[in-house]
């Protein structure tokens, strides 16, 4: 009790001292006070929230190039993603503005970027060539379409992510793969816009046992993560 009580007020003193926190904190309170109330007000949280942090790394671009974990888990994909055969054909789920899918087109991969409405747009001043508006939770597309699938902080933002592992199952070709980057542990709910939280072992119990793990790998957290990052790499069973 007094540990929760000393939070609170660690917390009010952070916002006082933090002005832009304040006004974001009433904002959020403001227009998205009932975010969790269904899964339509939160779906307008998301799309609110995200396109606030595309624009906020597109007038900070010099954090970005010093975000080492931004790096480091682009360079995870491209190695799990080296492993597989040439020519995939990938579905990249919450592409936002298209940081995944570039390389992947770069390496003679065809990709299709998927995000929300209005969080789509970002992806169209990359380079990725095919971006549509869609629910991760009701893929527009036919069975056995993709050989690989890659949500990357994605399942913690979703309403029903039990729907789109489901999507994912659905539209993978047998033996596709589904690479999966979230936030470790409950600390993930830290932030506003996570609904979920996860780890290696609840997603293998979670995806078992239409998917097999093949691969793990952490990145500890740095300035810009207050948790460490999983990347889990399965394979459609």
């Amino acid at each position: 009790m007094i540990r929760a009580v000393s939070r609170q007020f660690a917390g009010i003193r952070y916002l006082l001292s933090h002005p832009h926190q304040l006004k974001w904190v009433i904002t959020r309170e403001i227009y998205f006070g009932q975010r969790k109330k269904s899964k339509r007000r939160w779906v307008e949280w998301q799309k609110y929230d995200a396109n606030m942090h595309i624009m906020m790394m597109a007038s900070h671009p010099e954090a970005m190039s010093a975000n080492t974990l931004n790096l480091d888990r682009l360079k995870i994909f491209q190695d799990m993603v080296g492993g597989m055969d040439a020519n995939l054909k990938v579905l990249d789920v919450g592409c936002g503005d298209g940081v995944i899918s570039e390389p992947l087109i770069k390496n003679g991969h065809f990709v299709v970027a998927v995000d929300l409405p209005t969080v789509a747009t970002a992806a169209h001043q990359s380079n990725v060539s095919s971006v549509m508006a869609g629910d991760a939770e009701t893929l527009a597309f036919a069975d056995t379409t993709f050989e690989l699938i890659i949500a990357s902080e994605v399942l913690e933002h979703l309403w029903s992510p039990e729907s789109f592992i489901d999507e994912a199952y659905r539209t993978l070709k047998p033996n596709g793969s589904l690479i999966i980057e979230t936030p470790e542990g409950i600390a993930g709910l830290n932030y506003d816009s996570h609904m979920n939280y996860y780890t290696v072992e609840k997603l293998k119990m979670i995806l078992s046992p239409r998917f097999k793990m093949r691969r793990v790998e952490r990145l500890a957290a740095t300035g810009s993560a207050q948790t460490p990052t999983i990347i889990v790499l399965f394979k459609k069973a």
